[in-house]
């Protein structure tokens, strides 16, 4: 049986991930932001043509990021995924006060699911920023939004659940 206070500990992961999932979120405006506001001096970018190195390079690496992202998630954000292998990471600082074998699982499965769920913001953060670096050195502006509308929509199916952090913890406590 996992204490109430612990409980309450687990489940409390879910604002810090609602927090840094807002942080991703929010740097998308910020990138358009500079590219619309700052970039557009003239000058500022050193322009390229269509088919550029970088351009293709930039493009390979966002759909390499989509077909890791696909992956992350059905080896680290399903339940199988999350409930197999518990020690994975080391365990976050805020559940560190576990007092049983139970409690330390439990604190495992959320440390790896905190972080798995982390991942995936950073790697559909990075599209965002391949939007931007298009933007930035050839003024490859319909690129970046659509890097971003991407990003965008794949950070808000990413949203961090209530429920999904809940049932988790339901989880560890129905297998004991």
């Amino acid at each position: 049986m996992i204490r109430p206070e612990f409980k309450e500990a687990l489940v409390k992961q879910h604002q810090v991930l609602v927090v840094l999932w807002a942080f991703f979120f929010c740097a998308l405006f910020i990138y358009l932001w500079i590219s619309e506001f700052v970039l557009a001096q003239p000058g500022l970018s050193a322009g390229s043509d269509v088919y550029s190195p970088t351009r293709i390079a930039l493009w390979l690496l966002a759909v390499f990021d989509l077909g890791t992202l696909v992956w992350w998630r059905k080896r680290f954000l399903t339940y199988e995924g999350i409930l197999a292998e518990p020690g994975r990471y080391k365990i976050l600082q805020a559940l560190q006060g576990h007092n049983s074998p139970l409690e330390e699982r439990a604190a495992g499965i959320i440390s790896s699911y905190v972080t798995s769920k982390i991942v995936a913001f950073a790697i559909i953060e990075a599209i965002a920023i391949y939007g931007f670096v298009l933007a930035f050195v050839g003024h490859h502006t319909r690129d970046q939004y659509l890097f971003s509308l991407v990003s965008g929509l794949l950070l808000v199916w990413e949203f961090p659940s209530k429920a999904r952090l809940e049932g988790l913890v339901r989880e560890i406590e129905a297998r004991g």
